[in-house]
């Protein structure tokens, strides 16, 4: 039997429901192996590129460049040489009744919530089989729940996920008080509570990667694992004018110059996502919420909270995540780290290895989970 795959418009994250296609990096006629990336594919939040499931060769493109189509359209067909022109043309014939839907709706865009924690909304979207059990995602300094937009729809196919809007961001109301990184931790861990009576598995990266583990030491009897992706609080040094000039950039070309230091492939970076990023600093309360945080993550010398003891005490499984090009938040010492706590160095990647590592990330996750 000829073998014949599909290439589709995937779903990173559980509210996208398009894509645009930039550029096929490979063309028809073409020897493909699995795991190879084929196609780079623009959100409204950044530029990803598509591994392909399966190795032949690309046979058909469907979906030229330039095309915006919906998740779960057929972008192109990966065939092996047996395989017909007849059977690639009914193969393709087979898409068309179910363009933009997708096998088992995957059109659908799942939909965020809101929950009420001590008076603070929380924003949050689950996806994943109903169980006590949960994976949390928690973003960074400035960031949102589609942070995770290529890492939570993974996780999901195997286990119940939340990803959370940390007060101040997002859709979550700011966070008041004096001691912002209590507040917020308290917040969110009573949010999980609401939840659920089972395990946790802490996913946080940078300034949630400080979230995560004071929630951990809270509660370390139901913190199951513990992943944390260039995590704050592990060394003396970062980039405090990030913070500055992120909560200073009020402007479309200075705004984008900012995140660009987050990537070591700054072409990732979208249009919609600077436009969404500055859309949010505007809104009310956010930028004194925003300078709260900054104030309590560094000052002009160093950082100022510190996890390292916390880890050390965790009986959990506890892994760190880091990209060589970190500008943000320079990797640590692997000696200088607890002896419970494995870290991993991802090679040409920057502050964000969750958007661009994302396969190497979403392993790295389950089998930390894996290992509890």
């Amino acid at each position: 039997m000829s073998l014949i795959e599909a290439v589709t418009i995937p779903k990173w994250g559980m509210t996208m429901t398009e894509g645009t296609i930039t550029q096929w990096m490979i063309g028809e006629g073409e020897t493909v192996v699995r795991g190879q990336e084929i196609l780079e594919i623009e959100t409204t939040k950044v530029t990803n590129v598509l591994e392909a499931a399966a190795g032949g060769i690309l046979r058909r493109v469907v979906l030229p460049e330039g095309t915006t189509a919906p998740v779960g359209a057929l972008a192109g067909v990966i065939a092996d040489e047996a395989a017909t022109a007849e059977e690639i043309d009914a193969f393709i014939a087979s898409y068309a009744d179910r363009l933009g839907t997708g096998e088992g709706g995957e059109g659908g865009a799942a939909a965020p919530r809101t929950v009420t924690v001590d008076g603070a909304t929380i924003n949050l979207l689950e996806a994943g089989e109903a169980s006590e059990d949960i994976v949390l995602f928690l973003h960074g300094f400035g960031g949102d729940l589609t942070t995770w937009l290529f890492n939570q729809p993974a996780v999901a196919e195997k286990m119940r996920t939340v990803s959370v809007d940390l007060p101040g961001h997002g859709g979550s109301s700011p966070a008041a008080g004096n001691d912002v990184v209590s507040t917020i931790s308290s917040t969110v861990g009573a949010a999980t509570r609401d939840l659920g009576q089972g395990k946790i598995h802490l996913v946080g990266h940078s300034f949630g990667g400080a979230i995560a583990a004071r929630i951990a030491a809270s509660d370390p009897t139901r913190v199951a694992s513990l992943t944390l992706l260039a995590p704050i609080g592990l060394s003396k040094t970062m980039s405090r004018d990030f913070l500055v000039d992120f909560i200073a950039a009020e402007r479309r070309r200075p705004l984008q110059g900012v995140l660009e230091r987050l990537f070591a492939d700054p072409s990732k970076i979208t249009n919609d996502m600077v436009e969404g990023t500055l859309r949010f600093k505007r809104l009310e309360g956010v930028p004194e919420a925003l300078s709260a945080i900054a104030d309590a993550i560094a000052d002009e010398d160093r950082q100022l909270q510190s996890i390292g003891e916390t880890l050390g005490a965790l009986a959990c499984p506890v892994l760190l995540i880091w990209g060589e090009q970190d500008q943000i938040v320079p990797a640590p010492n692997a000696g200088d780290l607890p002896a419970n706590v494995e870290l991993r160095i991802i090679p040409d990647v920057g502050h964000m290895p969750q958007m661009e590592a994302s396969s190497t990330v979403n392993d790295a996750i389950i089998e930390n989970i894996n290992r509890a």
